[in-house]
């Protein structure tokens, strides 16, 4: 998949796995000095819970939308979501269930799995 969201065209759009992994440190250094994981959980799960959510639909959007923000060039992002896509973000919600280690969305969710296994209803399944 590229960028986009669509197939590779051809064997020469394929991520070179020796690359990905060779840039994988400094790239995810790069985001977090970028506070990217911070910004993709503040549009995904806001810490002001009066603000508006933005919905993940299963693309690169927001977060091409955050780094275009923080001033990246669009070449940039083929290989930052190379690496993301290599440990498991394969879309915006992804990113921070899969990549990021701690996060708003993440806790909320298990929050809410926690929650169902002490509900009285859940209690017979």
């Amino acid at each position: 998949m590229n960028v986009h969201g669509r197939p590779h065209d051809g064997p020469h759009d394929e991520p070179d796995p020796e690359l990905i992994a060779d840039i994988t440190p400094d790239v995810m250094r790069c985001l977090a000095v970028w506070k990217f994981f911070e910004e993709l959980d503040d549009r995904l799960c806001p810490a002001d819970q009066s603000a508006a959510r933005e919905e993940c639909g299963g693309t690169f959007a927001i977060s091409e939308a955050i780094l275009r923000a923080l001033g990246r060039d669009a070449e940039e992002f083929s290989d930052i979501f190379d690496v993301l896509r290599a440990q498991g973000g394969f879309c915006d919600c992804e990113i921070l269930y899969n990549v990021s280690q701690e996060n708003r969305l993440k806790a909320e969710y298990w929050r809410a799995q926690a929650a169902k296994l002490e509900s009285p209803d859940t209690q017979s399944e």
